[in-house]
């Protein structure tokens, strides 16, 4: 074989390589819209808690997103209303898996509940955790956004 194949053929597998590495490290934009409700209950070690109200969750394509919270906790005979929105940046893992993480919490002026009782019973909702989620399309275009266990919102258009 002369210099000039090999060159050739080792160029070619060069640009092959470089160009797996790219797409293996690609990661799709993602632009979703979820708005729903949910209602959500912990009764472990007899201490009720239970949020009941709306959520929307927004991921922008540029790796940033927001999701509100807007409802009622009871917890312990009391209730309370709860009323924020959560910044948190997105990254894509593998197939439907996605990892976010909260960078910012913004608590609204009618959002009454005590510090500590949302993030003791909802795990990965304070400032810096992360927390994986599945983003999956259903046959029939909607998109049940969940954890590994099961969805914990369903969108459709």
């Amino acid at each position: 074989m002369t210099r000039k194949k090999m060159a050739l053929i080792l160029a070619f597998n060069v640009i092959a390589i470089v160009l797996a590495v790219l797409w293996y490290r690609y990661t799709p934009p993602l632009s979703v819209i979820c708005e729903g409700n949910l209602t959500f209950t912990d009764r472990r070690d007899d201490n009720n808690f239970s949020f009941e109200g709306e959520v929307m969750l927004r991921f922008h394509p540029d790796g940033t997103g927001y999701f509100t919270l807007n409802g009622n906790v009871l917890h312990a005979g009391q209730e309370w209303d709860v009323s924020r929105q959560e910044g948190f940046t997105w990254r894509h893992m593998h197939d439907t898996l996605y990892e976010i993480t909260v960078i910012r919490v913004e608590r609204f002026s009618h959002d009454m509940l005590p510090t500590g009782i949302f993030e003791k019973y909802v795990a990965g909702l304070t400032l810096g955790q992360k927390r994986l989620l599945t983003l999956e399309r259903t046959p029939e275009e909607a998109l049940a956004i969940g954890n590994f266990y099961s969805p914990l919102l369903i969108c459709s258009e």
